[in-house]
């Protein structure tokens, strides 16, 4: 079993708030993609797939968790 020497960006919170009020301007289709992430850390999905997917042979470039997060969106 590998030893991660660093985090996860995954198990971190993130580093904005979100406010629930309807924005008055305009905005893109891809405002709600914060909930997702959310929705997947709360779950704990990122220590799911840590503990069961084991693709990266060496450590470098973004762990498991953060290639599933970025690909579910």
């Amino acid at each position: 079993m590998r030893k991660r020497e660093k985090p996860s960006p995954t198990e971190a919170d993130f580093l904005f708030e979100m406010d629930p009020e309807p924005a008055s301007e305009s905005l893109t289709s891809w405002g709600g993609v914060p909930l997702l992430g959310r929705a997947y850390r709360s779950l704990g999905l990122p220590a799911s797939v840590q503990r069961n997917v084991r693709i990266q042979q060496r450590q470098r470039g973004y762990d498991e968790a953060s290639v599933v997060e970025a690909s579910s969106f």
